[in-house]
């Protein structure tokens, strides 16, 4: 399954870069391209981890989990309309609409995975 994931990783990459040509790493599409790359990795061995725990007989959800999901969104939604205010104040900064709704998104998704580990340490899990 590994070996599955990163060669269709691979291919679409090698496909974007003879679509695009040199220009697609400059500037931001190397950030853009390592978060979209670790972010896959991350949800791999997730569902690896969950799949593993599910052989063993282990329930994968259970009450405390789905309270720290709750909380986790919360927190996550509560920051991000903040972050999302912030942006529409400060839009004369970007240079295209474009650049600011993707910088709001990864800005969104960098928020929820810091709520997620912060709930993580006030469970002690």
């Amino acid at each position: 399954m590994l070996v599955i994931v990163f060669s269709t990783m691979g291919f679409v990459l090698g496909f974007i870069i003879l679509k695009n040509g040199t220009d697609l790493f400059q500037g931001l599409n190397i950030v853009i391209f390592a978060l979209i790359i670790i972010g896959g990795i991350i949800a791999f061995f997730n569902a690896n981890k969950k799949e593993q725990q599910e052989k063993d007989g282990l329930p994968t959800d259970d009450e405390l989990s789905t309270r720290m999901k709750y909380k986790t969104g919360y927190y996550a939604y509560m920051a991000s309309m903040y972050m999302w205010l912030i942006i529409f104040v400060a839009k004369g900064m970007f240079p295209n609409v474009e650049t600011m709704l993707g910088g709001g998104i990864l800005i969104s998704c960098l928020i929820w995975a810091i709520s997620k580990y912060i709930v993580k340490l006030k469970f002690d899990e």
